[in-house]
């Protein structure tokens, strides 16, 4: 009986190994994302990850056991097939594991979240994804690969495969099997309770980190795979009508002349023109006007300076397609899906360009990269986008990045396309020099720092210098001064700050408007409210018409909220300003009162400032539960 139950677990036990090494590795590595309150706390993740790594090691087991003991049933003849059978399907399963558990380590170092499903998606343009690393990296990336695979299977032949089946053996042994298969399927499940296991069983701490050390990134990726095929809301917190009578009551009145002043008296009728430029990761740290670091961004200082900064504005999503979609779409991002993913869903949003397309304007998008990624750009086709430049549309000489056109040579020569719109136009630019690997031609103070928070420095200061270029080439131009600029980041950001995709810092970002139409009342100035980037559209399109917008059923008009927030200054509409972001760790949260985020997993609140009282968490879970039922239903 020895034999029988040997096997299995020398295997079990390899696997758990295999789990707690490279929780170790992702426990060191992040060092920094320790809990500043009880450091020491992240090592208890190696004992509350046990339940899901058990499950883990009970799914990885399922077919060797059963391969083994077939080969029990038919005899020694069949030891050798059944062998390599069971280290064939191994050295597979720990190359997938090396590559997957490692990838975890990259994707954490950006996201701040275990490996998901949303990063499997990414892989469909592999292109994208390299780009974004220097040689350097892909080189040790191989090597870190070819080395672990290597290492493990060593480790791996040593502990399991010593004598897979020892003589002598009786074949009576083979009546074990549904024992095993028993004690496999409670592992699996997590024992006998009601419901099966799920992360919320290694969830032990309220500091994030802890948790996601100990969450089994195979076993979260697997089940994040499964979860985005279902059409069931998972964000349900209430009946869905008290969640969309408290939603509707969040969204901010319509007065009729919020806008108009905002826009000079005009002596013709001439529709004004409206410049998009969408930056990659410009977060508020390295915005001085908004508490970030002096000296970085002079010349979106001095936008801030003539045009109008909204100052507590939040990217409610973390990648580029969901901000693309929530500036000039107005959709909020969703937790665990990216709707322009989802072509069919994606072309029901009622965008920007498609409303002053069907009014009469032409329309034009500029990007340096490629538009393949994540779907992009089927959704600007569908918005009518008459002209979209991409990366293969430039000369080679121009793609002086990995990731393609540098935001200067972009710039530039978007003005080049706008010189050829007929206007009323709107163009948008979407820049992309504010990513990794940071490979901008520039020189500034920041760029031989040595760190990636250095290295994000100086990128950004070459990003906020072809801006300064692109203003001083474009009021040169005919259409200058009949045009409103929007500067607003595609999402925030970690660095420089080291802040993770939780905390309300790495989504806070600029929203800058600037033009020659702005009224001289409003240069300078500051609205305080708080807002989203899929706040932008209505607000944009109230300041272009001055009348009121209904297109955007989730696009809070801006103008209407600060009227009503900062003139009428009673409680009903003070509940009115808030901010929304998520990820797929959870909700956040923004008002007046502080600033929170709720963990989907052990259903807890964190609080960055302040704390918001039970009316405002309410109000956050209904908006979540809301959005993602429209989301479905699309």
């Amino acid at each position: 009986m020895k034999t029988v139950v040997a096997f299995p677990l020398r295997l079990g036990l390899f696997w758990l190994l295999f789990f707690a090494l490279f929780r170790l590795w992702f426990v060191l590595w992040f060092r920094h994302d320790w809990s500043p309150q009880e450091p020491l706390s992240a090592w208890s993740a190696f004992w509350h990850a046990l339940p899901l790594d058990m499950s883990m090691a009970g799914y990885l087991l399922l077919l060797p056991v059963l391969f083994w003991f077939i080969g029990l049933l038919i005899g020694p003849r069949a030891y050798p097939v059944f062998n390599s059978l069971i280290s064939g399907f191994n050295f597979l399963i720990i190359t997938a594991f090396v590559f997957i558990f490692g990838a975890n380590v990259f994707i954490y170092e950006e996201w701040h979240t275990p490996l998901n499903h949303r990063a499997v998606e990414y892989l469909s343009t592999p292109r994208a994804l390299l780009d974004s690393m220097s040689f350097g990296f892909k080189l040790v990336a191989v090597g870190l690969f070819v080395g672990g695979v290597w290492l493990v299977w060593q480790v791996y032949k040593r502990i399991v495969e010593r004598e897979l089946y020892p003589k002598p053996i009786s074949r009576w042994f083979f009546l074990v099997l549904p024992i095993w298969v028993g004690l496999l399927a409670l592992a699996i499940r997590g024992g006998l309770g009601v419901m099966p296991i799920n992360e919320s069983a290694v969830y032990y701490s309220v500091h994030a980190f802890n948790n996601h050390a100990a969450t089994n990134t195979a076993w979260y990726l697997a089940h994040s795979q499964l979860e985005t095929r279902s059409t069931e809301n998972h964000y349900r917190f209430m009946p869905d009508e008290e969640a969309a009578k408290l939603v509707k009551s969040l969204l901010s009145p319509k007065m009729d002349d919020a806008g108009a002043e905002i826009i000079s008296p005009r002596p013709d009728s001439t529709p004004l023109n409206v410049v998009f430029i969408i930056m990659e990761s410009m977060t508020a740290q390295v915005v001085e006007e908004l508490g970030g670091e002096k000296g970085v961004c002079p010349n979106l200082s001095r936008l801030i300076r003539e045009g109008i900064l909204f100052e507590n504005i939040y990217g409610s999503g973390y990648r580029t397609d969901q901000g693309v979609v929530s500036i000039l779409g107005g959709y909020p991002a969703q937790p665990d899906q990216s709707i322009v993913l989802l072509s069919d869903k994606a072309e029901k949003i009622r965008s920007l360009p498609r409303i002053l397309y069907e009014q009469g304007y032409s329309t034009a998008f500029f990007y340096g990269g490629e538009l393949t990624f994540a779907n992009i750009g089927v959704w600007l086709r569908n918005q009518k986008m008459e002209i979209i430049r991409s990366e293969p549309d430039f000369p080679s000489a121009d793609k002086t990045q990995r990731w393609g056109v540098d935001d200067y040579k972009l710039l530039q020569h978007s003005i080049q396309e706008i010189n050829q719109l007929r206007p009323p136009f709107l163009a948008a630019a979407m820049t992309l020099s504010l990513h990794p690997p940071f490979d901008v031609p520039y020189q500034s103070k920041w760029q031989n720092g040595g760190t990636e928070a250095h290295l994000f420095l100086h990128s950004a200061a070459f990003a906020d210098y072809a801006i300064g270029e692109f203003f001083k080439t474009a009021e040169q131009q005919a259409w200058y001064n009949n045009t409103l600029f929007v500067l607003v980041a595609d999402h925030g950001a970690s660095h420089p700050g080291a802040a993770g995709m939780d905390d309300p810092r790495s989504r806070h970002i600029p929203l800058i408007l600037f033009g020659k139409p702005i009224s001289k009342e409003w240069a300078g100035r500051k609205v305080n409210v708080f807002g989203n980037h899929h706040d932008i559209p209505a607000t944009v399109l109230h300041t272009l018409t001055g009348k009121p917008v209904y297109d955007f059923p989730w696009s809070r008009d801006l103008w209407d909220l600060n009227v009503a927030v900062n003139v009428y200054r009673n409680e009903a509409n003070q509940k009115l300003d808030f901010a929304y972001y998520t990820n797929e760790n959870g909700l956040g949260w923004l008002n007046r009162q502080g600033a929170g985020f709720y963990y989907f997993e052990n259903k807890q609140w964190n609080w960055w400032r302040g704390q918001i009282d039970s009316t405002g968490q309410k109000q956050a879970k209904a908006y979540l539960q809301t959005l993602y039922e429209d989301f479905l239903k699309k």
